[in-house]
């Protein structure tokens, strides 16, 4: 009966977000999403499980949503294409444990806001940003950090170990040649950024030759095909001093980078996304960032409730 409790409170979750997903809500529609939420501890945990979906789906597929809308369509038709969408299943959700199973057990994480430092056995060391979850396995062979979601920052240790130092993403592998590194792993793609020395990144499902990236190189890549070089900066990593800094950014950019950072919805209209951001925010105090920005931009900032906050363009 439990587990069928459960799953009745994750349907419902995805029913809330796929249609929120789909078009603004109106006010009754958010008041009604609140007492929902207020109503029980499992239905915020089901909420944020299906944020952390979308944070490894991306966007939802148009179709995903168009379906999700029609009036026949029941939560537990919306729960199914959710789940095929996200590779997963009902099996991978806990509502106790406010995440997916699989980073349940994974051997170091982090929560939604929360970030955390790793020292290896070698001398290595991982910074593991919010919402991360990376399994460590060392072996007599290599050393292989198995980074399940979320970002790091990787720094090798320098102790003479002859070991390859690999980091495993669900896009292929990246090798370490004794260097500091990020690694994301995002919706479609996993980022590499190099800070020190190089690494080499081979994409599992390519046959062509790996690609050898120098410091302050950048590249995306799939599990088929890397992307272009791009240059990358200290800046990017600035989260592991809990800040996020950008130059001429778009808004819509900034808030998705700090929905990161903070549980439930953060929603920004569409006339307000391309306004442009510059400067260093505090991530540890996404409240105090969304003041900044309402005192720097011609924007309004509603709090509809804490997991609610919709940013408008203001208009004169």
């Amino acid at each position: 009966m439990a587990a069928a409790a459960d799953r009745q409170v994750f349907e419902t979750a995805a029913s809330w977000y796929v249609q929120f997903q789909s078009q603004p809500p109106s006010l009754a529609e958010q008041k009604a999403w609140q007492l929902w939420i207020d109503s029980d501890p499992a239905h915020l945990a089901a909420w944020n499980q299906m944020e952390q979906l979308q944070r490894h789906l991306g966007t939802l597929p148009q179709d995903l949503k168009r379906r999700a809308l029609n009036s026949g369509q029941q939560r537990r038709q919306v729960l199914k294409l959710l789940l095929l969408a996200a590779g997963t299943g009902f099996v991978g959700w806990n509502v106790q444990r406010h995440t997916s199973l699989g980073n349940v057990w994974a051997d170091y994480k982090t929560g939604v806001g929360q970030r955390r430092t790793i020292s290896l056995a070698d001398g290595s060391q991982i910074q593991l940003n919010t919402d991360s979850a990376i399994d460590v396995s060392f072996d007599a062979a290599q050393r292989l950090i198995q980074l399940r979601a979320g970002e790091i920052l990787v720094q090798t240790g320098k102790v003479g170990d002859q070991r390859p130092f690999y980091v495993q993403t669900r896009d292929g592998r990246i090798h370490a040649l004794g260097t500091r590194f990020s690694v994301h792993q995002m919706p479609n793609s996993t980022r590499v950024g190099v800070l020190e020395d190089r690494v080499s990144v081979q994409p599992a499902q390519s046959s062509t030759a790996a690609l050898i990236l120098n410091a302050g190189e950048g590249a995306d890549f799939d599990s088929r095909h890397i992307g272009l070089r791009h240059p990358f900066q200290s800046s990017e990593v600035a989260w592991i001093n809990g800040q996020l800094i950008v130059l001429d950014a778009r808004l819509g950019t900034v808030l998705e980078e700090l929905g990161r950072y903070r549980s439930g919805v953060l929603h920004c209209d569409r006339s307000a996304r391309d306004l442009r951001v510059s400067g260093t925010f505090r991530l540890d105090s996404t409240d105090a960032v969304l003041a900044n920005l309402q005192a720097s931009l011609p924007i309004n900032v509603r709090y509809f409730s804490r997991y609610w906050v919709s940013i408008s363009h203001s208009v004169d």
